[in-house]
């Protein structure tokens, strides 16, 4: 067995000073006390005497205290934004190594230790998944050294000192003060009490001496609604789909409010510092309009000239993904309007491509290939004027240098929503583009819907503004929704694949069955799901499952599945007479959203020998 020397140890407490705050510390030892994974919504019940002797094993070093139990307990909530509590309490991310060698620094550890099993060790006390962990805390990894024998309270309390200049007294805290503490109190030392009742942390976690769920028992659940769309659409509806793929397609008839519906969201989203003077444009939404000649993505996303001195011709879209860059706590809507009056596959390619190449690198942060090659970022003159990357401060440095390094990649607050008019001016969207989408259908609700809505694109107050937490993707891939609900995850793997392998079996012969992606993005869109569901405090037991596996299956067929079919009776009708489109009908139930779209094609192609998604 070996031990953390104490070097480490006052390494890690100095890495930690300006990232991990009391109230940090606090929300750890809670999650510590847990009795399973965290899950949004869930009400936890927590014993105060066992969290704070936890806290003062952590922090009060060299004293020893006589501990009683007042029976008493706290009720905790966790929100579905929880994890960017340790993100916005200090000045940068706290790198999780640190947390784990202050957390074990007594503990006796293995002889064949590594970074991945302190990891695993750590995911597993404090009941986060590797997913979690990599979403809350830098993952970078750091130097460790091990001895054989633990050090003595009064070594560490050398070095720490030594570490951040100042003298401290026995009991230290995260910001170097003493802790004062009697036996059995509710909140011993500065750690917890912030928490308790405490309005600036009410977005990630509550703390209460009350069980929520008596004193507020579940009820209907208010939906935020958004004029103007199609039967007054739940936005949760749009939400879902850009968690699971942030790029949509909003098909219709003209004037139903496609493009409002995305000035709508950025409208809702847009804090103070991005909104403009007079109401119109907020400044986290880019309009581009697309045009009839575009055949190349050069007016997208810019070219090389060798006019005027040479250089990279950069797009007002370009400007836009570095602005995205700049403020990545923020959502930014790019919407490009009447997306098919050019060949989509053609001036849209490099942004397909570059989608799919989405990644987590070794921090856990969402990564991409190139839009824009390296080497256009070479001009100071050009990155400072007409990019916006004029100031000092650090991260406009960071943008600055992943620029040049890496060149012009997707950042993950960047949400793209083209609308579509299939009429006869436009371009058919090829297999290619709506593999890569998710495509909602908008044909308009009643007329009357029309009249209050005038006002409605407005902003909002600093308190009311919806941060993006409400549209963050939570997963890239389905291995991460299978490593976040373990306990689920055989059901997950066995039916999604079945139920898929169905619809291929019904679109046998036709060049319209799904493989990989569609199944990945059907297990994504599960995941948000279930995550949604258990913040509304649902718990996913063998009854629910099934329905949200059903809810889901129906929704990527209406969104990635029927808007690539097309085609004559010669490609619907099989030997016998069998309809295909009706074989395809009879796996959904009769309420369901593809039951419905496919009577209505499977009349269509009764009606008039001819087929399709679209109206």
């Amino acid at each position: 067995m070996k031990y953390f020397s104490s070097e480490s140890v006052a390494n890690a407490y100095k890495g930690f000073q300006g990232s991990v705050t009391n109230k940090s510390w606090g929300v750890l030892a809670i999650m510590h006390q847990l009795d399973s994974m965290i899950v949004p919504g869930q009400t936890y019940v927590v014993n105060c005497c066992d969290l704070s002797t936890y806290i003062e094993q952590l922090f009060c070093l060299g004293s020893k205290k006589d501990y009683i139990d007042n029976g008493k307990e706290w009720y905790v909530k966790f929100s579905t934004q929880w994890n960017d509590f340790f993100d916005n309490q200090g000045k940068t991310i706290p790198n999780i190594f640190d947390i784990i060698v202050w957390a074990y620094r007594t503990s006796p550890l293995s002889d064949d230790i590594t970074h991945e099993k302190l990891l695993a060790m750590f995911a597993e006390d404090f009941h986060l998944s590797a997913a979690d962990i990599r979403n809350t805390f830098d993952t970078r990894e750091k130097i460790i050294e091990y001895t054989n024998n633990l050090y003595s309270d009064s070594n560490l309390l050398s070095k720490v000192s030594g570490k951040i200049g100042t003298s401290l007294s026995k009991n230290i805290t995260a910001d170097g003060k003493s802790v004062t503490a009697s036996p059995g109190e509710l909140s011993r030392g500065p750690f917890i009490q912030p928490l308790y009742a405490a309005l600036d942390t009410a977005d990630y976690i509550l703390v209460s001496q009350t069980n929520f769920d008596e004193l507020y028992p579940m009820g209907g659940c208010r939906k935020v609604i958004l004029p103007l769309t199609n039967l007054c659409k739940s936005v949760n509806a749009y939400l879902t789909a850009i968690k699971s793929k942030p790029f949509l397609l909003l098909a219709g008839i003209s004037g139903t409010g496609k493009s409002r519906i995305v000035r709508e969201l950025a409208f809702m989203t847009c804090p103070r510092e991005l909104q403009d003077e007079d109401g119109t444009t907020p400044g986290n939404y880019c309009m581009i309009e697309v045009k009839p000649n575009w055949h190349d993505s050069s007016e997208l996303l810019g070219y090389y000239s060798s006019f005027n001195g040479g250089g990279y011709r950069f797009t007002k879209f370009d400007r836009f993904v570095v602005k995205a860059w700049l403020n990545p706590d923020v959502p930014f809507f790019v919407c490009l309007d009447e997306m098919n009056l050019a060949p989509v596959e053609q001036y849209f390619a490099e942004f397909l491509s570059v989608l799919e190449t989405r990644s987590r690198d070794k921090e856990g942060h969402v990564v991409t290939g190139a839009l824009v090659d390296k080497q256009y970022f070479k001009d100071d003159t050009k990155m400072t004027t007409e990019l916006g990357l004029d100031k000092g401060d650090d991260w406009t440095i960071k943008v600055r240098s992943d620029l040049v390094n890496k060149g012009l990649t997707l950042p993950p607050n960047l949400i793209a929503i083209g609308t579509v008019n299939m009429d006869d001016t436009t371009y058919q969207f090829s297999r290619k583009v709506i593999d890569r989408a998710m495509t909602i259908e908008m044909n308009g609700g009643e007329l009357s819907q029309m009249f209050g809505n005038s006002n409605s694109l407005k902003y909002r107050s600093d308190e009311d503004v919806v941060k993006l937490g409400l549209f963050k993707a939570p997963y890239i891939n389905a291995d991460e929704v299978i490593e976040r609900y373990q306990s689920q995850a055989q059901i997950i793997k066995e039916k999604l694949p079945e139920k898929l392998e169905a619809v291929n079996t019904a679109l046998k012969d036709t060049p319209f069955q799904v493989s990989y992606r569609v199944l990945n993005e059907l297990v994504i869109y599960l995941g948000a799901l279930m995550d949604e569901s258990t913040a509304k405090g649902e718990a996913i037991d063998d009854d629910a499952l099934p329905a949200l596996i059903d809810q889901a299956m129906d929704q990527i067929t209406l969104m990635k599945i029927l808007p690539r079919i097309e085609g004559d009776e010669d490609m619907f009708r099989r030997s016998g007479g069998t309809n295909v489109l009706k074989t395809l009908q009879s796996l959904f139930s009769e309420d369901s959203d593809s039951y419905r779209k496919l009577k209505e094609m499977a009349d269509r192609l009764d009606r008039t020998g001819f087929t399709r998604f679209w109206p």
